[in-house]
């Protein structure tokens, strides 16, 4: 995108300046070489940061072990993919067993047996916060970040609540609950 600084002139207009300042052409193509290959790392940077949401399914060992998952255990893999759904781009999520339970209409046991089911398969590994659980998604199988970033495991992520358990948070964030827009009706 052109900044205020910048100037647009034709390539005749271009080559009448240069003939009148005696520049070689050689290095004025340096130069303008040099600003397009900035310009295209500028673009790459911004390309890698930029990660459109999406999520990376490796074929191989990740599209196979999504197949045995589906067939094997029904409900681990639907709550599989809801971690896909809501993963960041450190391939975390973060949820309670109540949460879950409310997600899937399921007792906690049921969904504590599909938890231990994807952890036993390698599809997550799970760390304890609290009374909540991280779930870290193996990125061999899936991952949403750049690839070259797979090697490291981020510990910030996407903490989903559940209704249940948060009642007053939900009551209070409720903007029906608002005062000034209570006040205004």
């Amino acid at each position: 995108m052109p900044n205020k600084d910048d100037i647009n002139i034709s390539k005749n207009d271009l080559m009448q300046i240069l003939e009148l300042t005696g520049l070689p052409l050689s290095s004025v193509e340096k130069l303008i070489d040099l600003k397009d290959a900035e310009q295209k790392e500028i673009e790459q940077r911004k390309k890698e940061a930029d990660n459109p949401p999406f999520v990376q399914v490796y074929k191989g060992m990740g599209l196979k072990a999504l197949q045995l998952l589906i067939k094997d255990n029904q409900l681990a893999s639907e709550i599989f993919v809801f971690f896909l759904d809501n993963m960041n781009n450190n391939n975390l999520v973060m949820a309670s067993q109540q949460l879950l339970s409310e997600e899937f209409g399921k007792g906690r046991t049921t969904i504590y047996k599909a938890i231990k089911y994807l952890e036993e398969h390698n599809f997550i590994n799970v760390a304890k916060v609290g009374t909540a659980n991280a779930y870290i998604i193996n990125p061999e199988v899936a991952f949403q970040n750049a690839h070259n970033k797979k090697k490291y495991v981020g510990f910030n992520g996407t903490i989903l609540l559940s209704k249940k358990e948060n009642n007053t948070l939900f009551d209070k964030y409720n903007y029906n609950n608002i005062k000034v827009l209570k006040e205004k009706e």
